[in-house]
């Protein structure tokens, strides 16, 4: 008989999240200066992608390790 529920085994580490943060960030800001754009807005909409991916990331990660 197939197990109804598993547990998820991923676990979020933060160490790596700043890094991630602060690189999308700064891209997204020399982006914006270079198109003359306002950069505190380009910063936060970089910011958010860049946690959705890694959030989409470690969810493929988690079912890759479920199967």
């Amino acid at each position: 008989m197939k197990k109804l529920f598993k547990k998820s085994k991923s676990e979020i580490d933060f160490s790596n999240l700043s890094s991630i943060l602060n690189t999308s960030v700064a891209a997204g800001v020399a982006i914006a200066n270079y198109s003359n754009k306002n950069p505190k807005i380009i910063g936060m909409i970089t910011a958010g992608l860049s946690l959705l991916a890694t959030g989409l990331i470690i969810a493929s990660d988690d079912n890759a390790d479920n199967k």
